[in-house]
């Protein structure tokens, strides 16, 4: 299995998380966003969107972090990261795509370069435009948690399974498995 990602990128990051809670070994190629890495042509031939993290696993390609750890969850199964119960699963999915889809691309990267370069906006804008998407994505989530979500849920949506979490791999979770290729490709 390859993991095509960038350190610092919070999609790649819960991929990480996804991978080493489930105990999977894993190739890292690592891709420098801010060098325009990720555009160049071996890469876009294997994502054509640019973008990561990107997943080579049981000969298919995956992208999008959440599309990864689903389907990991699927094949892989113990332990589980989503929950099999339909109100259960509902709620997690919800508050993870908060993050996803409502906070998540109005701070990525490349939208973060258009308000410098093509809206012309300075430093301190553009920082406030970040802040401002953060607090109000966090402010529904925190809602969504003190008022809708079990501890176990809560457990579910941060962590895993609180079944499947070992002790042995907390040192892993999120970080790189031992031996990456911690250069760039």
């Amino acid at each position: 299995m390859i993991l095509h990602d960038f350190a610092l990128s919070s999609a790649s990051y819960r991929v990480r998380i996804a991978l080493n809670l489930k105990g999977l070994d894993y190739e890292t190629r690592s891709y420098r966003l801010r060098a325009g890495d990720q555009r160049g042509t071996d890469y876009i031939a294997i994502n054509p969107a640019g973008l990561v993290p990107t997943v080579e696993i049981d000969g298919r390609i995956i992208t999008q972090s959440l599309a990864i750890i689903d389907y990991l969850d699927a094949t892989r199964v113990e332990p589980r990261l989503i929950p099999v119960d339909p109100a259960e699963r509902s709620r997690v999915l919800a508050i993870a795509l908060t993050i996803a889809c409502d906070v998540h691309p109005l701070n990525n990267l490349r939208v973060l370069q258009y308000l410098e370069t093509v809206m012309g906006q300075d430093g301190t804008a553009r920082d406030a435009w970040y802040r401002t998407w953060i607090s109000s994505g966090f402010a529904a989530i925190e809602a969504a948690l003190h008022n809708h979500i079990s501890r176990q849920e809560l457990v579910h949506c941060l962590i895993g399974s609180p079944d499947g979490f070992q002790g042995g791999r907390a040192a892993r979770i999120g970080g790189r498995e031992k031996g990456a290729n911690d250069g760039t490709v």
